[in-house]
C-alpha cells in the first residue's frame, strides 16, 4: 500500500500551510515564496526549515532588525538574511552553514553533506522520521542550482522510498496538501541529472543537504 509520510509539525489551516509558534500557544505560516528576480532559495529555504523546528516566529523575518533586542541571535540572524536577501547569485551551502552556526547556533545543530560523503536520500529519510526538515540542494546544470525543503516522502506499494515532499520556494504556497514539490527517488541510470522534479521542465541532481536539529 502506498504511504505519504509528512513531518508532523505541518497543519493545513483554512487552505494556508502552517506551523506552531515557538510558543506552541498558535499558528504561523510555514512556507514562503521567493521573489521572481532573485536567487534568494537558500534564505528562504533557512526561514521555512527553523519556522518548521519551532525555533523562530515568521513574523521576525519581516522585523525591522533596529526593533528586535541587538542582544539576542535573532537580532544576528534577521541581520544576516536581510544582508544575503535580494542575492542574485544564490547561497552556497557553506554559507548557508555559516549564517545558522554563526547567528543561531544555540537553537540548532546544522551540518553540510555532499552527495559523495555518503547515502544522502538515507540521511533525509531519517530525519524527516525525526520530525526535522532538511535543506536540499539540487543542480539542474553544471552552473544553476535551487534550494528546496524536503518535509515528508512517499512509499510505494513495494515498500520503497518512492519520493521526496518538498517545500520550494520558487513556486506559490501548497492550498490542498503539506508540499507543492515531488522529487523522485528513482534515478535514470547513467545519468548525472537522473532524478525528475515536477515543479521543474528539467531533471535534476540531489548535490547537497543541509540538517538541521533543534538543540
Amino acid at each position: 500500500m502506498k504511504q505519504f509520510k509528512v513531518i508532523d509539525q505541518l497543519n493545513l489551516v483554512d487552505g494556508v500551510l502552517m506551523c506552531k509558534k515557538p510558543s506552541k500557544r498558535s499558528w504561523q505560516k510555514a512556507h514562503f515564496k521567493q521573489g521572481d528576480l532573485d536567487g534568494a532559495c537558500g534564505v528562504y529555504s533557512i526561514a521555512m526549515s527553523l519556522n518548521i523546528l519551532g525555533v523562530f516566529e515568521a513574523d521576525d523575518f519581516n522585523s525591522d532588525p533596529d526593533d528586535v533586542d541587538n542582544r539576542k541571535g535573532k537580532y544576528r540572524l534577521i541581520n544576516a538574511l536581510n544582508e544575503y536577501g535580494l542575492y542574485r547569485r544564490g547561497l552556497k551551502g557553506h554559507e548557508i552553514i555559516e549564517i545558522l552556526t554563526k547567528h543561531f547556533a544555540k537553537k540548532v545543530s546544522v551540518r553540510n553533506i555532499e552527495k559523495k560523503e555518503g547515502d544522502i536520500k538515507k540521511i533525509i529519510i531519517s530525519h524527516i522520521d525525526n520530525n526535522e526538515p532538511v535543506i536540499v540542494g539540487i543542480d539542474y546544470n553544471k552552473d544553476d542550482g535551487h534550494w528546496i525543503v524536503a518535509v515528508g516522502y512517499k512509499i510505494d506499494d513495494k515498500g520503497n522510498f518512492e519520493a521526496l515532499l518538498t517545500l520550494d520556494p520558487g513556486i506559490d504556497s501548497p492550498t490542498y496538501c503539506h508540499w507543492n514539490g515531488i522529487l523522485n527517488l528513482n534515478k535514470e541510470e547513467r545519468k548525472t541529472y537522473g532524478y525528475s522534479y515536477n515543479t521543474s521542465n528539467n531533471m535534476v541532481d540531489i548535490s547537497e543537504i543541509i540538517t538541521l536539529s533543534r538543540k
